[in-house]
């Protein structure tokens, strides 16, 4: 019985190593990419169905208050599905892998970056003319302010998802890690053209344009921190908030 148990237990782990050592697809992160981006049409879902039912709003005439639970309602649905990734990817493919702390950032690497961020910040002083955090808080309360900040927090998530899972699928396609932006690259191929017609009022050209730079800059940080998720997020979202 001890034989037993331990050539079990033997066999569990060698399974284990076999998984971890199996080639994935990178087919496989390219839908989770996507799944990504897709998880943006909630925000449809969440107007037409949910939001159409409990608020009995019209879509053109928003109300602030609407807007706000609007935002309340994407925080949980997006919260949902990034947990849901997340727990999958990492419980299947190990990956997004722990942060090795010891692997330093390069002082060129940190210079890239900032200069990335920086790029990101005049893009958005473009379009507000200002800082983006004061001119999103002219004419709302503090709580739908922070309603909508919160809403772009968790919409700060999907994009670096998209990033992490795109960039993750072309170097294993390329069998090697690449200094080329691909998680930035897929960004604005499908958040940042989706912002031509984001909006509704037809062909917005520099909306579109603004948003593919942005997903480039945000693919650069990605690859300039050591790929990093969490550093790379804070400086994603700093870039898009402030």
């Amino acid at each position: 019985m001890v034989i037993f148990s331990r050539h079990k237990r033997g066999k569990k782990i060698l399974e284990k190593v076999s998984i971890m050592v199996r080639e994935i697809k990178w087919t496989r992160y390219l839908w989770m990419s996507l799944l990504s981006f897709g998880a943006f049409f909630l925000e449809y879902f969440s107007i037409f169905f949910i939001e159409s039912a409990i608020q009995h709003l019209d879509i053109w005439n928003y109300t602030a208050e609407q807007k706000s639970v609007h935002c309340i309602i994407m925080v949980f649905m997006w919260a949902f599905f990034v947990s849901i990734l997340l727990f999958l990817s990492r419980k299947h493919y190990h990956f997004p892998a722990r942060e090795n702390k010891r692997d330093k950032i390069s002082l060129k690497n940190w210079i890239v970056t900032l200069g990335c961020f920086i790029g990101c910040k005049i893009i958005t002083f473009i379009d507000w003319h200002t800082l983006k955090i004061f001119g999103e808080a002219q004419g709302k309360t503090v709580f739908q302010f922070c309603m909508q900040y919160l809403y772009y927090i968790f919409e700060v998530m999907l994009i670096t998802l998209i990033i992490i899972y795109g960039q993750k699928a072309i170097e294993i396609l390329l069998k090697k890690e690449s200094s080329i932006p691909f998680g930035g690259i897929i960004l604005a191929a499908t958040w940042g053209a989706f912002h031509f017609v984001s909006r509704g009022a037809g062909l917005e050209i520099w909306n579109g344009i603004s948003t593919m730079i942005f997903s480039v800059l945000s693919g650069v940080m990605y690859v300039r921190l050591n790929r990093k998720c969490l550093n790379s997020y804070l400086f994603i979202a700093m870039g898009y908030l402030l």
